[in-house]
């Protein structure tokens, strides 16, 4: 899975990006156990050493990848749908707003 990602990227064959983003199931690997084990772990690992930066960071990029698979779910590369277009940025300007406070705004 990740090769075909790395060859569409490098052949700059978006159209085939698309196809594989969209057929690959965030939400399914979310539910995996081994996934959500890792996390736990990770996340557990992140309090304990007073690193919340990287747990803020580490809980951002899951959430926006099914951010992303949301959106393109069921559009085609050139298809515009505002409804989608606008839940991506308001969830985009969510995520962005923890990480600015997290990252900017609260110190320790």
């Amino acid at each position: 899975m990740l090769s075909e990602i790395i060859s569409a990227i490098k052949d700059l064959d978006f159209l085939r990006l698309n196809e594989i983003l969209a057929s690959f199931d965030m939400l399914e690997v979310l539910k995996d156990p081994y996934f959500i084990g890792f996390s736990v772990v990770c996340c557990l690992i992140f309090i304990i050493r007073g690193m919340e930066k990287a747990l803020v960071m580490f809980l951002s990029a899951p959430a926006f990848l099914v951010l992303f698979q949301h959106t393109i779910e069921g559009t085609d590369a050139l298809d515009f749908n505002a409804e989608k277009l606008l839940i991506f940025c308001g969830g985009f300007i969510g995520i962005a707003a923890v990480n600015i406070y997290v990252f900017f705004v609260r110190h320790k």
